[in-house]
């Protein structure tokens, strides 16, 4: 007779089972859920100047570079830098906060959001363009009272004769002569030669078009309302922003137009396309004076050509032309040397090297849900 353990023949007890391991929640779930990868980039840096200047309140000596009375003009008491700070990251958050539900409670699972909800997370999405440019204009009291930028008399090539711009470093001269033993030439004042009116017209278009880089990079598919690219496209693109925030801190550097100062770094004849209102418009705009190393012009715009080739092609294509003249733009203008272009490209590189892959691995959590 047939045994009645037999696979064919169950027993009159219930089948015992192995119960499932439990699943291992997957690393950092808590603040990947609560965060997305372009609020980690941005909220981490500025924490980072935030403690620095709490940090410099009662050690003053905690700076990369000495404190130098040359850079005085450019300070402004700590307590109002940590005050404007504070309250931009706490704009941000709270823009964040409704930017996290809508993301989360409704355009990741396709449901409609209240009209409130959608506008709410479109003043999320577009704030950083507002509050950035206020940190990037707060970095030269930063620089000049917080971490510190090395005083250009301290350099083996400085001459008390030359006029120098007020806000010229030790890492002026530096590029100056690196620049010089790179080329044989000093770039920046060996292309004056070929300055024309449509040339200068033409390389200030291309510099120009660094500023539209925030809606190359996200726009079209904000129009498109995908969701999990735009929050990957502007990622990358915060992500790059905020490294080169950093090159200016580690590095501050103002430019050629270091010697002689910004006028005399103007073309003799005036550019096509309104280009001597444009060039003092920016160089009255710009607060900052250190933001030559690496170049951002070059970094973010090749960025947001590469982001926008890979995710919304014809944008990308148009404004490929633009950015490929944008190197060679920055020196030819006087506003960068070959060494800033670079630098430029290698953190552009970088972008797509670890800051890209990082994004992608952070808010690949909510695939899980």
């Amino acid at each position: 007779m047939e045994s009645t353990l037999s696979p064919g023949h169950p027993t009159n007890s219930p089948e015992k089972t192995a119960p499932a391991p439990a699943r291992k929640a997957p690393a950092l779930a808590f603040l990947r859920y609560q965060f997305m990868a372009m609020d980690v980039f941005i909220i981490s840096f500025m924490l980072v100047v935030i403690l620095w200047t709490l940090l410099s309140m009662v050690a003053p000596w905690a700076r990369f570079y000495s404190h130098s009375d040359s850079y005085l003009w450019a300070e402004m008491p700590k307590a109002a830098l940590l005050s404007r700070f504070v309250m931009i990251l706490g704009a941000y958050v709270i823009a964040q906060r409704f930017g996290i539900y809508y993301q989360r409670r409704f355009a990741s699972i396709g449901i409609k959001a209240p009209l409130w909800l959608s506008i709410a997370n479109l003043v999320y999405v577009f704030i950083p363009i507002l509050l950035i440019p206020i940190v990037f204009n707060l970095l030269g009291a930063f620089i000049a009272g917080v971490s510190g930028a090395p005083a250009i008399q301290g350099h083996p090539h400085f001459d008390p004769a030359v006029n120098y711009d007020r806000a010229a470093t030790w890492w002026d001269l530096w590029m100056k002569q690196a620049d010089i033993s790179i080329a044989g030439v000093y770039p920046a004042q060996w292309f004056r030669q070929y300055q024309a009116p449509w040339l200068t017209g033409l390389m200030l278009l291309s510099y120009l078009s660094y500023y539209v880089s925030p809606l190359i990079a996200v726009g079209p598919q904000i129009l498109k309302r995908d969701w999990l690219k735009v929050r990957l496209c502007a990622a990358v693109f915060a992500g790059a922003l905020m490294t080169t925030y950093v090159g200016y801190i580690c590095v501050p550097a103002t430019g050629p137009r270091f010697e002689g100062g910004f006028k005399a770094w103007l073309p003799e004849q005036a550019g096509w396309f309104g280009a001597p209102w444009w060039q003092n418009m920016l160089n009255d705009a710009e607060v900052i004076r250190w933001d030559a190393f690496p170049s951002g012009h070059v970094a973010i715009a090749t960025v947001a050509l590469v982001v926008a080739l890979k995710y919304h092609r014809k944008t990308g294509l148009g404004y490929l032309p633009f950015v490929t003249l944008l190197p060679l733009a920055t020196v030819f203008l006087g506003y960068h040397y070959l060494m800033d272009v670079a630098f430029g490209l290698l953190f552009a590189a970088f972008a797509f090297f670890a800051i890209e892959p990082a994004a992608k691995w952070w808010e690949s959590i909510w695939a899980t849900e």
